[in-house]
């Protein structure tokens, strides 16, 4: 049975599915036109989606935030932890949150992150792609589903990682294993 599991779990990847996909999770789907954007990143500087893809593939890892949340700052040191193997995919991951340009800029000196924090200040990249979590209250309204994109160079979403609990995050063998299933 568990062989089955496998087999079923790698047909999804080859079609571009996670078991995610399957259930009800929030956003736009596999195959859909990525949302364009430009969001401030943690020195304040503009980065846009359409320039990101112009250098390559791009994994958007919405989370909740790298501030209070301490499942999002796990999540955050792994990707960082094993960047250099996601990076030898040909994808770019890239980190948005409703955390303001100086939030991101302090967490990423205190986890040690590299790799671009984007500030969705407003939830309207967030809103645009469909995972906002609406039962959010109070500091945490305005905060995404964590949710993994990956988007080809030509701005389609080719992978969606999702989990249904927030505490459950994508792995990093899962993004490999996606953007593998693309090339």
């Amino acid at each position: 049975m568990k062989l089955l599991s496998l087999a079923f779990t790698a047909l999804l990847l080859a079609a571009g599915l996670s078991a995610a996909d399957l259930a009800v999770t929030p956003g736009l789907a596999v195959g859909a036109r990525a949302a364009d954007f430009t969001l401030k990143n943690a020195a304040g500087d503009d980065v846009a989606l359409s320039a990101l893809l112009k250098k390559g593939k791009v994994a958007l890892v919405f989370y909740r935030s790298a501030d209070w949340c301490p499942f999002c700052k796990k999540q955050l040191q792994e990707l960082q932890k094993n960047l250099k193997e996601i990076e030898a995919t040909g994808v770019r991951i890239i980190g948005i949150s409703y955390d303001a340009p100086a939030t991101s800029a302090a967490a990423a000196a205190k986890l040690g992150i590299t790799f671009p924090l984007l500030s969705d200040t407003g939830s309207k990249v967030i809103d645009a792609y469909g995972i906002r979590n609406a039962e959010a209250q109070g500091k945490s309204a305005g905060v995404p589903h964590p949710v993994v994109f990956i988007v080809d160079q030509r701005g389609v979403i080719r992978v969606k990682l999702a989990r249904e609990a927030y505490r459950d995050r994508p792995e990093t063998a899962e993004i490999i294993a996606g953007v593998k299933s693309i090339q």
